[in-house]
C-alpha cells in the first residue's frame, strides 16, 4: 500500500526554472548590482534548487552583501508570478491524469518544496492542481532547508504516512538527499531541468509523466 507521494514543486510540477532564474537575477542585479552567476552555489546547481534563505546566505558569505529578506523574498516572488503568467505555463497533461490515478486509488498527496507559501500558491493556482494535495509543505512551515530532510518528514507527519511506503518526486540533487534521508522512495524528474539527465542515488528516474504510475510505483515497494 502506497500511504504517500510527495512532489517537488519547482522543476517537478511546473516548469518554472527558467521563471525563478530570471527574476533572482533581475533583483539581485538592479537593486545590489550582483551578477548571480558569480555567487557560488553551496549546492553546485546554480541556485536552481535552492531556497532564497539559501540564496540571501550565500550573497553574504561570499560577496559580502547583506540583503534584507523582507523586501528581497516578496520581489522575487512577483517577479516569478509575472514572467509564468507571460509565458502562459499550462500543468502538463500527464501530470495531471498521473495526480488523477492516485487520487482515485485514494494515495494521499503532498507538496513539499523550498519556494515561500505566497509562491507556492501562485503556481498552484496557474496549474490548477491544488485540489490534489491535501498537505503543502513550504520554505515558511520548516526551519532545516533541503538537502535537510525536514520538509519531507514533515510532510509524511501530516500525511500520517510511513517513510517506507513514501515516494518523493525530485528534479535536484540535494532534493533526492533529502528525500532520501528522510527514508522514502526517490523517483528523479528530469522532463522540466535536463541539466539533470542523470540523476543519482534514485529508485526510478523518468522525463515524462506517461513513464509512472500507481501499479507501477506499487511495483517498486516491493
Amino acid at each position: 500500500m502506497i500511504e504517500a507521494v510527495i512532489f517537488d514543486m519547482d522543476g517537478v510540477l511546473i516548469d518554472s526554472v527558467p521563471s525563478i532564474s530570471r527574476a533572482k537575477s533581475k533583483v539581485l542585479k538592479e537593486d545590489y548590482g550582483i551578477d548571480i552567476k558569480l555567487v557560488p552555489d553551496p549546492h553546485g546547481e546554480d541556485h536552481k534548487g535552492g531556497s532564497l534563505i539559501t540564496l540571501i546566505a550565500a550573497v553574504k558569505k561570499y560577496n559580502g552583501v547583506e540583503i534584507n529578506k523582507s523586501t528581497f523574498i516578496p520581489k522575487v516572488v512577483a517577479g516569478i508570478y509575472k514572467d509564468l503568467q507571460v509565458s502562459g505555463i499550462r500543468a502538463d497533461p500527464g501530470l495531471v491524469k498521473f495526480l488523477g490515478e492516485l487520487k482515485a486509488h485514494g494515495v494521499p498527496m503532498a507538496v513539499a518544496t523550498s519556494s515561500t507559501r505566497e509562491s507556492t500558491e501562485n503556481k498552484l493556482r496557474i496549474l490548477g492542481i491544488k485540489k490534489f494535495f491535501s498537505v503543502i509543505i513550504t520554505t515558511d512551515d520548516i526551519t532545516e532547508h533541503k538537502p535537510h530532510p525536514e520538509s519531507y518528514i514533515v510532510a509524511m507527519d501530516r500525511l500520517h504516512a510511513s517513510p517506507a511506503k513514501s515516494f518523493v518526486f525530485e528534479d535536484s540533487a540535494q532534493g533526492i538527499e533529502a528525500g532520501r534521508a528522510a527514508g522514502a522512495k526517490v523517483i528523479g524528474v528530469t522532463s522540466y531541468n535536463p541539466v539533470k539527465a542523470s540523476l543519482h542515488e534514485t529508485t526510478l528516474n523518468i522525463d515524462n509523466w506517461a513513464q509512472v504510475s500507481y501499479q507501477k510505483l506499487l511495483a517498486l515497494l516491493v
